[in-house]
């Protein structure tokens, strides 16, 4: 078939959450068809990183993104809309000029939109079948975040705000013959916005597992890392409460106790964070596996978000033992205590944290099984498969209908 693949993110490199879930689906369905991409390019994206992806499919067009910005008079406008004001705001007339110059000269078999970022550039076309991939539902986070408000005026206007969001995620994917979701916690997020839903299916995220050699760990004492950029709002909120909340429980039990994180942090307030004497920021990363490698543990204090980890995926498939929170760990088909620890609140959480990196019985076991886990449910060439199964049956039935 032919397949034209709308990406919100650049997918080379693979260095964050959604450009590597990005990156493995669209290999995945170009070692079975011919796959035409359209992307947006982020700050950090560069052109050249295109003939990577050239090896196994066609870079159609490349456009800059536009981000939100709430001062613009366009975002403001997007408060009178049916639309999320960032809709408003970031639309790009050309975008939607090449997706249907794309879609004529190509006359793809599907169209697969990657997020909800590129969803208002799919054509409303019966011929062609499309398929969306939400990494998150989108709205639930956007739910979440109003719910931390204070204010009687400010918490009503973002209360709006997520009931107009959550109205307009399902409008799209009503639009669509089929929709991936990453969890069974998004597809009930989801369906509560949209109980009409029928076209929903689970595609979770995965892990190259064979890039990860356990046998190559030399964790050093107590070193702790969080593998998630703080560019991404509640991966920020997950820092300030080790920060604020954990690390002044920790410390007085493992005094030397140390959190590197990784990622961009560019453009972001790190106040809180910086200047915790307990935590190191990384910065950019190229190969995570050499912080992994160092780490005694993987913590994941989050307490916000959607999907489900990359970050803990990554952990286990590297043989490093984890400690998360519910939120955190939700949606990965785990047995807490077998694969991982599982704990709220801070002193529940630092004590979780304690054990594992005093009780080398204790770590090894989780990492074992944990390992054991991801090689069975989530090596991305099974989930790509999986997919691109998916994307087969909804042109077929379409075909039928």
């Amino acid at each position: 078939m032919k397949v034209l693949y709308l990406s919100t993110w650049f997918p080379y490199p693979p260095d964050n959450g959604s450009r590597i879930r990005a990156y493995h689906l669209l290999r995945a369905l170009a070692e079975r068809h011919e796959v035409h991409l359209i992307s947006l390019l982020q700050d950090d994206s560069k052109r050249e990183n295109a003939a990577h992806l050239e090896s196994f499919c066609k870079v159609w067009s490349l456009h800059e993104s536009r981000w939100f910005k709430p001062g613009t008079l366009k975002s403001f406008l997007g408060f009178f809309s049916r639309r999320p004001r960032f809709c408003v705001d970031t639309f790009d007339p050309a975008i939607k000029a090449a997706v249907a110059d794309a879609v004529e000269r190509i006359a793809p078999d599907v169209i697969v939109a990657s997020t909800l970022g590129v969803v208002e550039y799919v054509p409303d076309n019966p011929k062609v079948p499309s398929v969306l991939d939400e990494h998150n539902c989108e709205y639930a986070v956007v739910k979440r975040a109003a719910g931390e408000r204070t204010g009687a005026l400010t918490r009503f206007r973002y209360d709006l705000g997520w009931k107009k969001f959550a109205r307009w995620e399902a409008e799209m994917c009503r639009r669509f013959d089929a929709v991936a979701m990453v969890s069974e916690q998004d597809m009930e997020s989801l369906l509560c916005a949209g109980p009409d839903l029928r076209n929903l299916q689970i595609i979770p995220n995965g892990v190259d597992v064979q890039q990860f050699d356990p046998g190559s760990r030399s964790p050093e004492p107590n070193a702790l890392i969080y593998n998630g950029a703080l560019t991404y709002g509640p991966n920020l909120g997950a820092a300030r409460y080790y920060a604020f909340e954990v690390y002044p429980i920790l410390k007085e039990r493992l005094p030397d106790v140390r959190l590197r994180i990784t990622g961009r942090t560019t453009g972001v307030d790190l106040r809180g964070v910086e200047d915790c004497p307990g935590i190191e920021l990384t910065g950019y990363v190229a190969d995570i596996r050499d912080v992994l490698y160092k780490s005694a543990a993987c913590i994941v204090p989050l307490r916000h978000g959607g999907g489900s980890r990359l970050k803990i995926l990554e952990a286990m498939a590297a043989g490093v033992p984890v400690v998360s929170t519910s939120k955190g760990a939700e949606g990965m088909g785990h047995v807490a205590g077998e694969h991982l620890l599982v704990a709220d609140g801070p002193r529940d959480f630092a004590s979780a944290v304690e054990r594992v990196l005093t009780d080398p019985g204790l770590a090894a076991r989780l990492a074992a099984s944990a390992r054991k886990l991801v090689e069975e449910r989530y090596g991305w060439k099974k989930i790509g498969e999986s997919f691109a199964d998916v994307v087969e049956r909804t042109v077929a039935e379409r075909k039928t209908s």
